[in-house]
């Protein structure tokens, strides 16, 4: 019969395990003595790790960002653009005041006109410029501001609020 059984199994009898469900028990996944100690630091070691990976990963992430000023600083192509300090106090108070006068020539259909609200307003606190306040007139570009609000625009970027006009470059033409 084993012979029989080999021929047709190609040679090497088969084995046949089976399971007798009888055996097995709750009792055999019970975890008893040192081993709850043991399994609990097992999982703080897991979870540790990777905590450890997520907060390395997002560190190099952030390291390699665009929009990082630390990468910003140390990368060399920040070095080749010159950064635009604001305007100094000489060159801000040289600006014109003037007192603020609405225009009265009409305008012509589809622009700003005086009842537009948009028109007289000082662009940097957006509240109106009313007739006979005083106002900074940028000379470049003409346009008006109040001069606490401009003045502190002026301290940390050196071009119009509105156009972006540079003014540094128009303080050093009428300086020639």
């Amino acid at each position: 019969m084993a012979a029989q059984e080999a021929a047709a199994g190609g040679g090497s009898p088969q084995v046949v395990m089976r399971w007798r469900y009888g055996d097995v028990g709750d009792s055999n996944f019970a975890v008893h003595g040192r081993a709850v100690p043991l399994l609990v630091g097992l999982l703080c070691a897991v979870v540790f790790f990777v905590a450890l990976c997520l907060y390395l990963r997002w560190r190099c992430h952030r390291r390699h960002a665009p929009d990082d000023p630390e990468a910003d600083a140390s990368s060399p192509s920040s070095a080749a653009a010159p950064s635009l300090p604001g305007l100094d106090a000489d060159a801000i108070r040289g600006l014109p005041v003037t007192l603020y006068r609405p225009p009265a020539s009409p305008r012509l259909r589809g622009e700003a006109g005086d009842d537009d609200p948009a028109a007289a307003l000082c662009s940097i606190c957006i509240s109106a410029l009313l007739a006979g306040e005083k106002v900074k007139v940028l000379p470049p570009c003409g346009h008006c501001f109040h001069p606490d609000c401009v003045d502190a625009w002026l301290r940390s970027q050196p071009s119009c609020p509105l156009c972006r006009c540079l003014l540094a470059a128009a303080a050093a033409k009428d300086a020639v």
